[in-house]
């Protein structure tokens, strides 16, 4: 015996009122994405459109450095160059033309809103000053030559080459000369030795240095070349601790370091 059903109802048609329940809230999310991407791409196209705009079109530069010649030659060169937006500077064009000059370390941009872009130079600094026939070469700690001077700051330790006469500014020591003059004056350094004092590189098997105060330092090729420097400051301390003052202190063997006193 067969189950009778309600008049004009079908078994299927609690189905179809779900599937239909189904398709209409898949309709609607399809509506609520679409309508949030038409909206999403005006806003982006808006946005872009203002950060494209005259708005942001960059009216000032400014180049700001500790060093007013160096300024004046970064600024120089900046007005060599096209601006277009606040956004989108020429970054190549600037890290090439402005922190490609000799005297600059390094390059950095900012910006001040809505129109001006700030170049910020830092300078390179001389630690020495490379001995040329009477006068100086200043050079960074990479070697680096940065302008000549007729009379170093006191606070300098001087460097002679075995061949400096060739020296430009922008030009950049050899890297054995870099290598034998760092690995000295951060041992200098180390022992507060360098103002003054004189490094010695114009014979690779006989480097040596005098303090600004005359004690000559023996120290040899350039194996452990920094180890050497180290100890002559250490033994230079610690004899002039004890009373005695060395005229001369050779540390050419490291492990048997001798030396000559004044008198």
């Amino acid at each position: 015996m067969s189950r009778r059903t309600g008049p004009g109802r079908s078994p299927s048609a609690g189905g179809s009122a779900a599937e239909r329940a189904a398709r209409a809230e898949d309709q609607r999310r399809r509506f609520v994405r679409a309508a949030y991407l038409v909206l999403f791409a005006g806003l982006t196209g808006l946005l872009l459109g203002i950060l494209a705009s005259d708005l942001f079109a960059i009216r000032r530069v400014q180049v700001r450095c500790e060093h007013p010649s160096l300024q004046a030659e970064a600024a120089e060169r900046a007005r060599r160059l096209s601006f277009a937006t606040i956004w989108l500077p020429p970054t190549r064009a600037i890290e090439r033309q402005i922190g490609g000059l000799p005297r600059a370390r390094s390059v950095a941009i900012a910006r001040e809103l809505p129109s001006t872009l700030i170049i910020v130079v830092e300078p390179r600094e001389p630690v020495a000053a490379v001995s040329v026939e009477g006068r100086f070469m200043a050079i960074d700690e990479e070697g680096v030559c940065l302008h000549w001077t007729g009379d170093p700051a006191s606070a300098l330790p001087t460097v002679h080459l075995e061949d400096p006469l060739g020296l430009e500014v922008g030009d950049r020591l050899s890297d054995d000369d870099v290598r034998r003059f760092q690995a000295v004056l951060s041992a200098l350094i180390s022992e507060n030795l360098q103002a003054g004092a004189s490094i010695d590189l114009s014979h690779p098997l006989r480097i040596s240095v005098f303090t600004a105060d005359g004690v000559l330092g023996k120290l040899g090729n350039e194996e452990l070349l920094h180890e050497k420097t180290l100890l002559f400051g250490e033994l230079l301390a610690s004899l002039r601790a004890d009373g005695r003052e060395p005229l001369s202190i050779d540390l050419r063997v490291p492990s048997r370091p001798s030396y000559r006193p004044v008198n």
